[in-house]
């Protein structure tokens, strides 16, 4: 048995990572903090938790003795003011938001913050279970990839490192929803803009965009250039990729899902598919669901990705790092089906 705390708990990452570890069997949670509503008891801003009183706390980096694990679900940029007071912390650190994804100076490029230090941004180990398990096991920091970055990269890391494609064309159309843009309102993310409406922001301008790049170069051992655009779903959760790529080998359709059955057939939340793509197919799981088709007019492949944004992009992710991390069975509590209805 292990102890955790979660920092950011009133955040729609955070809440569902609570529940997630109150269904856990090694982990127990010790502490819950949030600056914004400290003092107050979750069952008093969520009722229908059935998790006994909790007292929320502000964040003191002093008075963690005894947690493990230290989970942080905040934006980015405020992660980061905590990771500096966490220097000397003796547990493991996963953050769930971007501050220690990029290098110092990517970082300011695309997020406009100040970042952490160079030491803990080096020792960060990226946390995309599938392909860096033998780092988390000895890691004291982990960045939890992005929500859109961890469904381009699981779905193109298998083409970049086989040489299967021409890394240099990369077209991504993800969509996503609504919860991905955090629970602060803005005017996007307002019930009269969002209802029965799609909405393409940050065109070629998505912070994940360079994580995408970083993590096709340093897993598949490739330099490759992502054009994305992203959009807003009217909907509460779940993330669609369709990744246009140039094959440089013209094999079937079906030799193309061989391939990838093959390169996934030993991971557990990986499923490759048949049939037509749908984000019902995750949503409410830690699952990636992965299809390829070949266009045979033009020789193109689209690769669809299907994750929930939530958890295998946020809090299914974390906690599946933490079960590597402390030695775990990796599927511990992570194995509930899509809600799909």
């Amino acid at each position: 048995m292990i102890t955790c705390g979660i920092v950011g708990v009133t955040g729609y990452a955070g809440l569902e990572l609570l529940k997630l570890i109150e269904q856990h069997p090694t982990i127990r949670l010790e502490k819950v903090i949030s600056d914004s509503s400290a003092g107050m008891t979750l069952s008093e801003l969520y009722p229908w938790l059935q998790t006994g009183p909790k007292i929320l706390e502000p964040f003191q980096a002093d008075a963690l003795d005894g947690i493990d694990v230290l989970f942080l679900a905040t934006p980015s940029g405020v992660s980061a003011d905590y990771i500096r007071q966490l220097a000397s912390f003796p547990g493991v650190v996963i953050d769930l938001s971007g501050d220690l994804r990029l290098p110092s100076g990517l970082y300011e490029t695309w997020y406009g913050k100040p970042p952490v230090t160079e030491t803990i941004q080096r020792e960060a180990v990226y946390g995309l279970t599938e392909w860096n398990r033998e780092l988390l096991t000895k890691a004291k920091w982990i960045s939890n990839p992005g929500c859109y970055a961890t469904a381009v990269s699981l779905a193109l890391l298998p083409f970049v490192q086989h040489d299967w494609i021409d890394p240099a064309h990369i077209i991504v159309s993800a969509c996503s929803g609504i919860t991905g843009a955090g629970k602060g309102l803005s005017e996007k993310t307002h019930h009269a803009k969002s209802n029965e409406n799609v909405q393409l922001y940050k065109i070629h301008a998505h912070q994940h965009i360079p994580e995408i790049e970083q993590t096709l170069f340093h897993m598949g051992g490739t330099e490759a250039t992502v054009s994305m655009s992203t959009h807003l779903l009217p909907i509460n959760r779940g993330i669609m990729a369709t990744i246009t790529v140039q094959p440089n080998d013209h094999v079937s359709e079906d030799e193309w899902v061989n391939r990838l059955q093959n390169a996934y057939m030993d991971e557990p939340f990986i499923r490759v598919q048949r049939g037509e793509p749908e984000i019902k197919s995750t949503v409410g799981s830690n699952y990636c669901d992965l299809w390829v088709y070949k266009e045979e007019r033009t020789h193109r492949l689209t690769i669809v990705s299907v994750i929930d944004n939530m958890q295998k992009g946020a809090a299914g992710q974390a906690l599946q790092n933490a079960n590597v991390r402390f030695g775990f069975d990796e599927t511990l509590g992570l194995l509930n089906q899509p809600q799909y209805i």
